[in-house]
């Protein structure tokens, strides 16, 4: 893979962390499905590789650490169907979802407020 597809990779990684990431980990904890990547766990950390190398010959630290805490996010995806069959004890557990929906109506609420409608 080449830096420039590496760069985009990385970029679109950023995008589905920020939006994406949080609300996933409500849902699903720390067994994410692996199909809710936006691509491949082996071409993510490619990608990260990649640019990381490229920020420490440039000596910058700070994005090197940025990345590597990024990359460490992908040990909370794992194979879809163990996620799927653990979330099933999960949903089913009553005390779990009034523990979480409530937090579905709250990423809804800070979205609005966000887009200044």
């Amino acid at each position: 893979m080449d830096i420039k597809k590496a760069q985009k990779i990385v970029h679109i990684w950023g995008v589905h962390m920020e939006y994406f990431q949080s609300k996933l980990t409500i849902i699903f904890s720390s067994q994410i499905p692996e199909s809710f990547l936006p691509f491949p766990k082996a071409t993510l950390e490619e990608a990260i590789n990649i640019i990381a190398k490229h920020y420490h010959n440039m000596g910058d630290k700070e994005a090197v650490n940025t990345l590597e805490r990024s990359a460490a996010w992908l040990s909370a995806y794992e194979d879809d169907e163990k996620a799927i069959l653990k979330m099933i004890k999960f949903f089913n557990d009553k005390k779990m979802r009034d523990a979480i929906l409530p937090a579905f109506k709250e990423f809804q609420d800070k979205w609005i407020k966000t887009q200044k409608i």
